[in-house]
């Protein structure tokens, strides 16, 4: 019996939109983006409605006073602690002013704070608000930024000198946004976060410019347990005001936000050796509790180190110089 040719319509898989290379496949999915999204939208919605709730009771025990002992909120689950790094003694390298498309400028600008300690202290965003290098992914998430400095750059310039280098974040969320501000607000910051540790920052402090009250204390939980489970590696801590840390009104809502952050950071740059002395005794039972990270000025020889014996005296091994 003669053979039959083939139809062509036999082929119709091997070409054409149906072609294996242009079917579908889970393979070329990117999963960390879509994992990040999911948790940050799951325990934000447990935040807002949780945060609805306190708010309330809140008002209607405004004029209470919280001991010492507990919080007045429940907190989020405890994500798992990262031992900051011992013995930091970071010194403050300004990258805002670096030179494009040449790694002497990065030399020079690192080279004072790289002899004199044993980290760099790097703040992430300029005085305009914008982050101080660019990446693909901040131009994804529309996230402002300088264009003088790659950060695979800033990668390449800490691994060749073997740099540790700590990120200041000032964050732009505000439990006073409308859900769907704060939830793509957080989403994009917490993104941009995970590339910078993933790619330059072995550790992360966390600004909010916002004041933090009882009721709105669950959000700010939320933001920093989603920055964690984010980035599980990394430690990652946040800067409180002298003045929110030493009120004992409101040592249960520091207890909250240290439950789910590595530390905190204080900064006391502002001040000289006597009244940093006495700052550091009133928040005494914070120090000797929780990590702490010390920011002060980089003052004259002799006065810097009378602040160094006064932080060595209270125990305290971890330190920037602004």
């Amino acid at each position: 019996m003669a053979n039959v040719p083939r139809k062509a319509s036999n082929n119709i898989y091997k070409k054409g939109k149906l072609s294996k290379n242009a079917r579908f496949s889970t393979k070329r999915i990117k999963w960390t983006p879509i994992i990040v999204i999911i948790c940050v939208l799951a325990t934000f919605i447990f935040a807002m409605i949780l945060g609805n709730i306190l708010g309330d009771k809140a008002e209607e025990s405004s004029g209470a006073t919280t001991s010492q002992g507990g919080a007045t909120n429940p907190t989020p689950p405890d994500a798992e602690k990262v031992d900051p790094r011992k013995e930091l003694n970071a010194y403050f390298a300004d990258l805002q002013h670096a030179s494009p498309d040449t790694n002497i400028s990065l030399s020079i600008i690192t080279e004072a704070p790289r002899n004199r300690g044993n980290a760099l202290f790097i703040d992430m965003k300029n005085d305009k608000n914008e982050v101080i290098y660019f990446s693909e992914k901040l131009d994804e998430l529309g996230i402002a930024h300088q264009s003088n400095l790659d950060i695979q750059r800033l990668k390449n310039h800490l691994e060749y000198y073997d740099e540790f280098a700590v990120g200041l974040f000032e964050s732009d969320f505000s439990a006073k946004l409308d859900a769907e501000q704060a939830l793509k607000l957080q989403t994009n910051e917490i993104l941009l976060l995970k590339e910078a540790t993933d790619t330059a920052f072995g550790q992360i402090i966390i600004e909010f410019s916002d004041n933090i009250t009882k009721s709105s204390l669950i959000y700010y939980q939320t933001y920093l347990l989603n920055l964690k489970l984010a980035c599980p590696d990394t430690p990652v801590g946040i800067k409180l005001p002298q003045r929110f840390l030493e009120n004992p009104d409101n040592a249960g809502m520091v207890s909250g936000l240290l439950d789910v952050t590595d530390f905190f950071a204080l900064d006391l740059s502002d001040q000289g050796a006597e009244e940093m002395k006495n700052a550091l005794t009133n928040i005494i039972y914070l120090t000797e509790r929780y990590n702490c990270l010390m920011m002060i000025s980089d003052s004259d020889e002799l006065t810097l180190s009378q602040k160094l014996a006064i932080l060595s005296d209270k125990g305290i091994d971890n330190y920037i110089i602004k």
